[in-house]
């Protein structure tokens, strides 16, 4: 965590260095970004901007549960999950520099994961940050941890975290 914090704040200090706004296509000509997100889970994940700092978020994630050792034995449930999460952002900025801009989101939607024979769904409410560069204009970098509240089968929180990269066309 001290990491993650150290890095946020040298990202915002280098780019409140430079006064010079950058330009970026990111959600300003190019509104539709795929990518992939490593973190809770691995996901292919997508982004279309409905309007200035609205967008929609989504992601087709999969999981392993459990373990096997080198022998074939095999602990825990040890079965493929899939999961499907879909979120509205409201986005804003926070530093804008001459080589990049940061910055925030916030949102609201759900998740559901199947496999096994199993399923559940939860209302998430994710909060990242997002850096997007003047060069090239595509590219955005993000950061997102999301509280989910599980409803179904039963009621438990848990925390997703995320660091991914999407490329807008």
């Amino acid at each position: 965590m001290k990491r993650l914090s150290f890095v946020v704040g040298l990202s915002v200090a280098c780019l409140g260095a430079v006064s010079e706004a950058g330009a970026t296509e990111v959600g300003r000509g190019r509104d539709f970004g795929l990518g992939v997100a490593f973190g809770s889970p691995t996901s292919i994940v997508g982004k279309y901007f409905v309007g200035s700092g609205n967008a929609w978020d989504f992601g087709f994630g999969f999981w392993t549960y459990g373990w096997c050792n080198n022998r074939g034995y095999c602990e825990g449930r040890s079965f493929d999950v899939v999961t499907l999460n879909a979120d509205y952002l409201w986005q804003d900025g926070l530093v804008a520099g001459s080589k990049a801009n940061l910055d925030w989101h916030i949102g609201a939607g759900g998740r559901v994961w199947v496999g096994g024979g199993d399923a559940s769904v939860a209302a998430r409410m994710p909060v990242g940050l997002d850096l997007t560069f003047r060069k090239p204009s595509f590219l955005e970098v993000f950061l997102e941890i999301a509280p989910a509240m599980y409803i179904v089968p039963g009621l438990y929180l848990d925390l997703e975290a995320f660091l991914g990269v999407r490329f807008y066309f």
